[in-house]
């Protein structure tokens, strides 16, 4: 588990980082400390809005243009200059880190842009660009926005999810990434529609990312089982000063907790916003799919709206003697419940909670759609099948534009097939409804509208 130590698309092609590099990279790391310099500090920043690119086959002596693209490591590490408001694109490939132990550092991020200049770090558009391994927000960096990445680990694909009390290290004699998004930085940042699945550890978004945002991502298939519990929450995180957000993200398949916004008496978890998520389809096995907003401190602050948990409980405080003040409106828990523990003050309205068994609405179905704040056209769609019946039909007129191409994936196959595709001619669209054990028989499931133009699938 981490903790705060710790739709065509381009042929994929495959890189590993050397250990002469990686060793290059931790001493211009250990000089630039001695010096007290800001990454990237040492040449001069080339001007605002500049881009640059990276690719699996580029070097770090390149120049970082499309022709000449620097590796990947050189360049989210900080060890070329860019000034804020620069974009990174990634080329399309499939970046793996070479370091395979459950220890791998994985891949740096340690830029920094500036208030209202944010550095961009995203694929070109139209690539599919997976990163293989770990990803670490350094604590130096801040002010950027990491759009559209995939972050996997490869051999998961073959693990037993085994490991020992704790969740410390693997059980047995597979070795093999921890992986996850580790935010140890990150002030004043954005995390736009990445794609994080298929490994040990999920996202850590720790007390340091001031003011932060987690949107619209898909998390799916987070943990492990150990002796002792099932672990590794799809998101893990703590917050005290200022807001931290997580919108519109779709959660599912996770072995632990779904979101798990808690500290011990010693971590704080207050100033959140958790707004407009999707869960569903847990592993039920270890009975932790809760969203959890609370610890061993008072929390204060807290806003859970418009969230849409389908067999995923909702509970606000944990073990604090008391707690300060909540905002808890217009979520759905279904096949589930929402429990609110200890708070002073509680603003509570407009909640639909239907428990397991219980009768469901006498209506074909409930629809809801939620645009991307970041991406025009695109948007996260919850469908309640109450009828069950094989396609639901969903109005995307406000949306989408008359005549503009887009498609609708599941969220159980992003990358897959769209089950939707065309133009948008400004009738309601029928969504076919997948009927298996993790959409309830057909009775949920989540999907994610992309239009035409969308920078990358």
């Amino acid at each position: 588990m981490m903790t705060p130590s710790n739709q065509p698309q381009e042929p994929v092609a495959v890189a590993t980082l050397n250990l002469p590099i990686l060793a290059w990279a931790v001493l211009s790391l250990m000089a630039c400390r001695a010096a007290a310099l800001e990454p990237g500090a040492g040449a001069p920043a080339r001007e605002p809005g500049a881009a640059f690119y990276v690719a699996v086959e580029g070097r770090a002596g390149n120049e970082g243009t499309a022709d000449s693209p620097w590796d990947i490591e050189s360049a989210l590490g900080g060890q070329h200059a860019m000034a804020p408001g620069s974009t990174l694109y990634l080329k399309g490939g499939l970046y793996r880190h070479v370091d395979r132990r459950w220890e791998s550092p994985g891949f740096a991020i340690a830029l920094a842009g500036a208030p209202g200049r944010p550095i961009d770090i995203r694929p070109i558009p139209g690539h599919r660009v997976t990163l293989d391994g770990k990803v670490e927000v350094k604590p130096n960096a801040r002010h950027l926005r990491v759009w559209e990445l995939e972050i996997t680990v490869s051999e998961t694909a073959t693990w037993d999810r085994r490991v020992t009390a704790g969740g410390l290290k693997v059980d047995g004699s597979t070795d093999l990434p921890q992986g996850g998004l580790n935010i140890l930085g990150g002030a004043d940042s954005k995390f736009i529609h990445l794609v994080i699945h298929d490994m040990n550890s999920g996202v850590g978004f720790w007390r340091p990312a001031v003011d932060a945002e987690m949107h619209g991502c898909v998390i799916y298939g987070i943990g492990a089982i150990g002796p002792d519990r099932y672990h590794g929450p799809g998101i893990y995180t703590q917050n005290e000063t200022g807001t931290k957000a997580l919108t519109d993200n779709i959660l599912f398949g996770n072995y632990s907790t779904t979101i798990q916004a808690y500290g011990s008496s010693r971590a704080p978890v207050s100033g959140f916003r958790i707004e407009g998520n999707i869960a569903f389809a847990p592993v039920k096995e270890g009975s932790r799919q809760r969203v959890l907003i609370g610890g061993g401190q008072p929390s204060r602050r807290i806003a859970a709206v418009d969230n849409i948990l389908y067999e995923v409980p909702l509970e606000l405080g944990y073990d604090a003697p008391h707690n300060e003040d909540a905002l808890v409106t217009g979520n759905w828990v279904v096949d589930a419940g929402l429990a609110v523990n200890r708070f002073k003050v509680v603003r509570e309205s407009g909640n639909t909670v239907i428990p397991p068994g219980a009768r469901r609405p006498d209506r074909p179905a409930d629809v809801i759609l939620r645009p991307s704040l970041y991406v025009p056209g695109r948007g996260n769609l919850a469908i309640f099948n109450w009828a069950r019946r094989s396609h639901v039909e969903v109005d995307l007129a406000g949306l989408l534009r008359p005549g503009q191409p887009f498609a609708i994936v599941s969220a159980l196959d992003f990358y897959g097939k769209p089950v939707v595709a065309g133009r948008f001619d400004g009738r309601p669209v029928p969504v076919p409804m997948p009927k298996e054990p993790r959409t309830g028989d057909g009775e949920f499931c989540a999907f994610v509208v992309l239009p035409g133009d969308e920078p990358s699938v």
